[in-house]
């Protein structure tokens, strides 16, 4: 974290008292217990320090998060709102597609397309499109946008999807006419917010019903986010949405996490959105490892995995496939569906993206850690240290991963198109994780120190040649690739090095200080300081932004992350749809057949991480953390789901001063956290549950406390506390 000066030490000195933190709720409910409410109110203002009063009671859970949630339990996503393109005239009772049973909507054209029915579902949806047409009496033209502006009869131009449920073509339908009423349904799924209906010719339709039947997960929302700021509450909901776009059912397979548009699975994307449906909902445990499994059972015969997977794998729980890798089709699922060699998935046959294998073993460990499901990992460490071998197989005399030029139609380290040849820096920061990751399976799953601790040292190593190697002393950044001519230094090779904990907290302070100099921009950062880089093409990228924010706060920098999120997201926000864009141009425009959500594209995982402060320590929360960086809020409240219950913080900051109450799994579990109260910039006198526990220098007696880095931290804290101190301390 980043180091913060700390002012000298208070002068004045209280009253030690023995408090356990264990015991100090105890103490004082034993108080309150016997009284009123009114009573143990007064109670607690008699209390002769301000910093007690203050944690006397606890900081009171604020109403009103429910308002940001995009998604609801309903089926079916319905029309939000109708309006008329071209002659007017031609539409009679346009809102009648608002609501079912009343007087149908009837749009006579005289000529082609001269009037269309625009429907908005209010926020991009995934699913099934059902227009309900009385009579049509000629074929009925139905396409589909995302962003309102790219919405006309031949769609946004997105085009057809990866994946293998959206035939004929994703973004336009034409259904027969009909003398009958009829549900026309559209035969693949379609992600949409804009669907507009017209004729392609003079002719009448008549429609009682637009609605789009769904097709994602329905996932719980146990997880929560609220704060005193109204565009990061929406940022954070917006990207659990477009999470929630990214889940998907097909044939017989469970439900999975996907790439929202294409439809396929891809392990770079579901990286990141398992940091983020951890935070939002106790069902992304389940979908993370349902997707693990997907690729478990297709590892190529060197070690490699296939940079994409298929919902129509079907993978067992827990397969690692055979040792040595596929060989014949016969040994379980085709191969070429998980390739991408076979039908609709034919493109990713030409393309290797290695740092995908690395993140399906840093995938693994993150679920192992959020999850502590042993039973699920164990089967699938072969599988794990195959993809490290591989990776370790393919280094240079530094011990860097390097990609090779042989006749690959195209190497990309993240972003296909990109040159990627040579030594990498967001590769290497990958490959470091994924060791390091292997190494955390290895001594809590395996039980093998040795296999731990000799991965510990290779994943200290490449940190060490990353840094020696790519590191630019002059800007104070990572250059993206050692063969590239013009050193340019990116978002991915910085902000992924953030997000990987690659640094010391100096450098840390230094690239933060470069992206804030070179790459920022009123629309997020840009990922490259060129637009003509051949290494990498010229955007602002959700996926650079996402890792970005999580690396400021993972180096102690959360005003910088909201500072990113504010303009980012807000731009997003405020240009619609409502999810988070893929990219979009340096001006923070988008151009047509850009699409306008991707799960790797959120502002959640840096929230919740930083403004609430939670991170599990070991597995499955077994030790937790709470370290909130209030970052100039008044207050911040929120839920994570944790195995068998939930972490609620919840603190504030106002004139009297701060108070955090924590509210963790109870007393009886074998849980513990730590709790890190931040001090703001000066020593505080904190207490805890009515109680001093900490009087500016040190704890009370039987507190196990320490400071560090502008924080006070209190170990083994279980069940439901709250601390404070107050202003003037």
């Amino acid at each position: 974290m980043v180091h913060q000066p700390s002012a000298p030490p208070l002068r004045r000195r209280v009253r030690r008292r023995s408090v356990p933190v264990l015991a100090a709720v105890s103490v004082l409910g034993g108080l309150l217990a016997a009284v009123t409410p009114a009573h143990a109110r007064d109670a607690c203002e008699r209390l002769s320090d301000p910093a007690e009063r203050l944690s006397c009671r606890q900081v009171a859970a604020r109403p009103g998060h429910a308002k940001y949630l995009v998604s609801d339990d309903d089926a079916y996503a319905r029309a939000r709102g109708v309006t008329v393109e071209g002659n007017a005239s031609e539409v009679t009772n346009p809102e009648g597609l608002l609501k079912a049973g009343g007087a149908p909507t009837v749009l006579t054209t005289t000529a082609e397309h001269s009037a269309t029915l625009m429907v908005d579902l209010g926020n991009v949806m995934m699913g099934r499109v059902e227009v309900d047409v009385r009579s049509a009496d000629r074929p009925v033209r139905v396409s589909y946008a995302q962003f309102r502006r790219f919405a006309g009869p031949d769609g946004d131009g997105m085009g057809r999807s990866f994946g293998t449920d959206d035939d004929p073509e994703s973004r336009v339908d034409l259904f027969d006419a009909t003398q009958r009423p009829v549900t026309r349904v559209s035969p693949g799924k379609r992600e949409t917010r804009y669907v507009a209906i017209t004729l392609d010719g003079p002719g009448t339709v008549s429609i009682d019903r637009v609605r789009l039947r769904k097709t994602t997960y329905p996932v719980t929302y146990d997880g929560s986010f609220h704060s005193s700021d109204d565009l990061l509450n929406r940022a954070w909901y917006a990207s659990a949405h477009t999470g929630d776009l990214a889940t998907v059912r097909q044939g017989t397979s469970p439900w999975m996490l996907t790439v929202t548009f294409d439809r396929v699975l891809f392990m770079g994307d579901i990286h990141m959105q398992g940091r983020a449906g951890y935070y939002q909902s106790g069902d992304y445990r389940m979908l993370v490892r349902n997707t693990l499994q997907q690729f478990g059972c297709v590892q190529n015969p060197d070690g490699s995995l296939p940079l994409a997977s298929s919902p129509l794998v079907t993978c067992k729980p827990g397969d690692p496939g055979p040792p040595d890798g596929w060989r014949v089709p016969e040994e379980g699922p085709d191969p070429r569906v998980a390739l991408g060699s076979a039908g609709p998935l034919s493109l990713y046959d030409d393309i290797t993206i290695d740092s995908f294998t690395a993140f399906w073993v840093s995938t693994l460990a993150d679920y192992y850690l959020y999850s502590g499901d042993a039973a699920f990992v164990e089967p699938l460490l072969p599988v794990a240290r195959r993809a490290v071998a591989f990776l370790r197989g393919r280094t240079d005399k530094n011990g860097l991963y390097y990609e090779p030029k042989d006749d690959t139609p195209m190497r990309a380290n993240w972003q296909p198109g990109d040159t990627a040849y040579g030594v990498d820096s967001f590769n290497n920061a990958a490959y470091y994780d994924a060791t390091k990751g292997l190494a955390y399976l290895e001594r809590h799953v395996a039980g093998d120190g040795a296999a731990a601790r000799a991965l510990e040292r290779r994943a200290g190593a490449v940190r060490a040649a990353l840094n020696r190697v790519l590191w630019d002393r002059a800007g104070g950044a990572f250059v993206l690739n050692a063969d590239d001519p013009r050193r340019d230094r990116t978002d991915d090779a910085n902000g992924g090095n953030l997000f990987f904990e690659t640094v010391t907290p100096e450098r840390g302070r230094r690239i933060i200080d470069f992206i804030d100099r070179r790459l920022a921009s009123p629309y997020g950062s840009r990922v490259s300081e060129y637009t003509d880089n051949p290494y990498r093409h010229g955007v602002i990228h959700g996926y650079t932004n996402s890792m970005e924010a999580i690396g400021r706060v993972n180096y102690g920098d959360g005003a910088g992350a909201l500072r990113q999120i504010r303009g980012w997201w807000g731009h997003m926000l405020r240009n619609g749809p409502g999810t988070g864009w893929f990219s979009s141009q340096y001006d923070g425009s988008v151009r047509r057949g850009d699409f306008a959500n991707t799960a790797w594209t959120t502002a959640l995982p840096a929230l919740s991480k930083g403004l609430l402060g939670v991170t599990p320590t070991a597995p499955g929360f077994q030790r937790w953390s709470v370290r909130p960086q209030p970052s100039g809020l008044r207050w911040a409240q929120g839920r994570t789901p944790i195995p068998g219950g939930a972490i609620t913080v919840r603190w504030e900051h106002d004139g009297r001063g701060f108070a955090l109450t924590v509210d963790g799994p109870s007393r009886g579990t074998a849980s513990r956290g730590t709790v890190s109260v931040p001090l703001l910039g000066k020593d505080r006198v904190i207490a805890m549950d009515g109680r001093v526990v900490w009087d500016g220098s040190g704890p009370a007696p039987g507190v196990r406390a320490t400071a560090q880095d502008g924080y006070v931290a209190f170990h083994e804290v279980a069940g439901t506390h709250t601390f404070a101190w107050a202003d003037g301390s």
